[in-house]
């Protein structure tokens, strides 16, 4: 029961790992004073003029974001290309900007201006609840970073947008780059140029997984009564989850728990630095945790990217890459989505790629040199 909070904030990988063998088998805010840390957003040295870290109001409510701009030109020739999109990095659940240090390291020095942002609830941003009428899911996060993308004016040289999203932020991604959230002038739709997923989840919580085609009525009715068990013992229960994030979980325990995550990097611990760490445990303290946590593992899922696929014609032309690790515990390349995705990138003349490499669930911070493969993509489309 503990390992099951605890590890929400490390990716769900506890509760998840059930999943690869059973649920997920395709057989047929702020962190304020109270953070000592000063952390960087890359693992080797930058200037502190490449990065802008600032605050912005979505929904009356304080939000976190980064901007890396360029290193400078003439750092590659094979990066000669002046005009490029922008892109916009979407975290996963429980992660924040800290994690895409070795992707922005990449994109920065390739030439590319890049947006990290803290979901609402998430990282560094404000995490407010019902009483303040926020109720999370796939479209308000979508919402959150087309307005973002706006007022940022991410395509003011009109070189288009890049969307990149790790897990659940893949259905963020793909709700931002359709339209399909609710707006009635959605301004990243009108400017995307594609999609680039991490290891692309089912959904905002793991509830999705009860509508795979490939169960039957009875499998379904008993994985929808084991979730309901689970809210009803954790998820839903306040006062557990909060006994849990504020005198169970302790930083040695979350790195215990990232390292398994990391366990193909050449050296796990050399990668689950403090900086890491310290992004997932002090958002936990946050007030306002213990209910963006309800809401997260509780709330409609949202749609599958199946059905964003069905939904929207404009992903069936839109270029997409897929990059995963095959070592992956949470959404293992074995799941429904996964080999959604593998059927696409078998068809002829899709505009979806797949590349498989062996990395666990943050492929691009695990193993950074898995980011040339979507700068290789990025340039191709850019």
């Amino acid at each position: 029961m503990i390992a099951a909070v605890v590890l929400p904030l490390c990716l769900l990988v506890s509760f998840l790992k059930i999943g690869k063998s059973q649920a997920f088998s395709s057989r047929n805010g702020l962190w304020p004073h109270r953070n000592p840390f000063h952390f960087s957003l890359f693992s080797i040295p930058t200037t502190n003029s490449n990065i802008e870290s600032k605050f912005w109001d979505f929904q009356d409510h304080r939000c976190y974001a980064e901007v890396a701009k360029p290193v400078g030109r003439g750092v590659s020739q094979l990066f000669a290309k002046e005009s490029k999109p922008e892109v916009i990095l979407i975290h996963g659940f429980g992660c924040s900007t800290v994690y895409w240090r070795e992707t922005i390291r990449y994109l920065i020095t390739a030439g590319y201006t890049v947006h990290a942002l803290d979901l609402l609830g998430q990282g560094k941003s404000e995490k407010p609840g019902r009483a303040e009428g926020i109720q999370y899911s796939i479209d308000l996060w979508a919402n959150m970073v087309d307005s973002y993308a706006k007022m940022a004016n991410a395509n003011k040289r009109d070189n288009g947008i890049v969307l990149v999203g790790n897990s659940l932020g893949s259905c963020v991604a793909l709700a931002a780059a359709t339209g399909d959230f609710n707006t009635t002038s959605p301004y990243i739709a009108s400017n995307v140029k594609g999609i680039c997923m991490f290891n692309c989840g089912i959904g905002m919580n793991s509830r999705n997984i009860i509508r795979d085609p490939a169960w039957n009525f009875v499998q379904r009715s008993l994985l929808a009564a084991a979730f309901d068990i689970l809210d009803f013992l954790i998820f839903g229960n306040a006062a557990m989850i909060d006994f849990l994030l504020n005198k169970v979980v302790t930083q040695e325990l979350l790195k215990d728990a990232l390292t398994g995550l990391y366990q193909c990097a050449p050296v796990p611990d050399d990668r689950v630095d403090d900086a890491l760490v310290d992004s997932f445990y002090y958002p936990a303290k946050d007030v306002g945790s213990v209910e963006t946590l309800n809401q997260i593992y509780t709330n409609d899922p949202g749609k599958t990217p199946m059905e964003y696929h069905q939904d929207n014609a404009k992903l069936s032309e839109l270029p997409i890459q897929l990059i995963w690790g095959d070592s992956d515990g949470v959404t293992p390349i074995e799941g429904s989505v996964g080999q959604f995705y593998t059927a696409l990138a078998q068809e002829t003349d899709s505009n979806v790629a797949l590349r498989v490499i062996n990395a666990g669930h943050v492929p691009f911070d695990e193993i950074p040199e898995c980011n040339e493969v979507f700068l290789e993509w990025l340039e191709q489309i850019a």
